[in-house]
């Protein structure tokens, strides 16, 4: 007897299905990590089951599932019935909470505490937070456990004197209240930027999590977004599984997504896009074809956007872009300053291009339009850092090689020299 072929779901369904799971960080989605998920989770179940308190630092690159990984452990402490009756999340982001007194508000409100606040006043900082987790404690004077999640937590450590940070990592050391203190943050080495006291107040615990470096894992986390385990999708995982076993579906993703850019943002986008053209095909299988209008629409969506804005700038910002992108490679992206892209700057102004301008104020000038723009971005924060002067505070450059390439071949009537200069070597910018 022929074994009958399991009929495929319409793609409308398919896509239905998987779309949730591919768009972006509202995906609630998450597979693998599992020494990491186990690590953290162990440890916030001690400071719920044992009121141990903690503090860790996640780090890793944008885009590699940080948040996600946090959100997963905290859904599935969550399922614990001793959780659910006792345990206070508290999350905050730098992008938000942009001060501590912004800050202390939203904590005060996320506790359920503005009535018994109301119209108290405090003497500090740290006498209002003890008073908000004093105001947890139950009958029995037993404190109900904290947790505490600090996304984009380099931007706290811009805080005038880091006082929210002191304060929670304080706690935290004392005892005095079970509570965990988890920061997350895409600068790995963002503990350099505590200041010396709430440095000794940290507990030094890190958990890395870095992309994948092998093409066998990423291939099969982009199985495992792509399948979904169920009877009535079974015919639909099984072409999943055949098609992304092709040694040329594996070269190209090789090729064109995995070596460019592997994070698992990248790869949920870029799935995505190919899933929206195998509907708009009327197909119910993935095809190589699909894979190539996904890298397209997602490299023009990229380009378009921040091309345009690039094509607005001025030929001394546009070099100021140029230098940076010379002092990233020759420094491995490190942040830099204002100047060591001056001193790029100008080198190349008195070598090449003699009627490039130069005064300090002129470029000064530039590079606030570009810092305003958000193509170059204090790290931390806006504010100098801890009180180092403006043109000496670290920064990060925030457009990509290949966008800045493009939009330098596309500029109204380029210099030569600065097109020269763009593509020309690292070690013959800098000498």
């Amino acid at each position: 007897m022929v074994k009958r072929k399991t009929p495929l779901p319409s793609p409308r369904a398919i896509f239905a299905s998987l779309s949730p799971r591919l768009a972006g960080s509202l995906s609630s989605f998450f597979t693998g990590q599992e020494d990491s998920v186990k690590y953290l989770l162990e440890m916030l179940h001690r400071t719920v089951d044992k009121g141990e308190s903690n503090s860790l630092l996640v780090l890793g690159p944008r885009g590699v599932g940080k948040t996600a990984l946090v959100k997963h452990v905290l859904e599935q402490a969550a399922s614990k019935t001793s959780w659910k009756e006792n345990v206070v999340v508290v999350q905050l982001s730098g992008h938000i909470q942009t001060d501590d007194k912004v800050a202390l508000r939203d904590i005060t409100k996320q506790l359920n505490l503005e009535n018994v606040v109301g119209d108290k006043v405090f003497g500090s900082f740290a006498e209002h937070l003890s008073f908000l987790l004093a105001s947890l404690k139950t009958g029995d004077s037993t404190s109900k456990p904290i947790i505490f999640i600090l996304d984009q937590f380099d931007s706290f450590c811009s805080h005038k004197n880091q006082t929210l940070l002191y304060n929670l990592f304080d706690v935290a050391q004392s005892k005095a209240v079970p509570i965990t203190v988890v920061g997350i943050s895409s600068s790995i080495d963002v503990t350099e930027l505590l200041e010396k006291r709430v440095k000794s107040r940290f507990s030094h615990r890190h958990l890395y999590i870095w992309p994948m470096d092998k093409l066998d894992s990423f291939m099969n986390m982009m199985s495992s977004l792509l399948t979904m385990e169920t009877e009535e999708f079974s015919g639909w995982d099984k072409s999943v599984k055949d098609f992304v076993g092709k040694k040329n579906v594996q070269k190209f993703v090789e090729q064109k997504v995995f070596s460019v850019d592997n994070s698992i943002r990248n790869l949920k986008k870029f799935l995505y896009q190919a899933m929206v053209k195998m509907v708009q095909s009327g197909s119910s299988q993935l095809e190589l074809d699909h894979l190539q209008y996904a890298l397209e629409c997602s490299s023009n969506m990229e380009v378009n956007s921040m091309t345009a804005q690039l094509r607005d700038l001025s030929i001394t910002e546009l070099c100021l872009l140029i230098a940076i992108k010379h002092i990233e490679h020759i420094y491995d992206n490190e942040p830099f300053n204002f100047e060591m892209v001056y001193h790029e700057f100008v080198k190349f102004k008195r070598r090449k291009y003699s009627t490039l301008p130069d005064e300090r104020s002129v470029v000064t000038k530039s590079w606030e339009n570009l810092v305003e723009l958000e193509l170059v971005s204090p790290r931390g924060s806006g504010r100098s850092q801890g009180g180092i002067q403006e043109q000496f505070s670290l920064h990060t450059g925030q457009v990509p090689p290949t966008v800045l390439s493009q939009a330098v071949e596309k500029y109204p009537n380029c210099p030569t020299e600065v097109i020269q200069w763009l593509s020309s070597s690292h070690h013959t910018a800098s000498h």
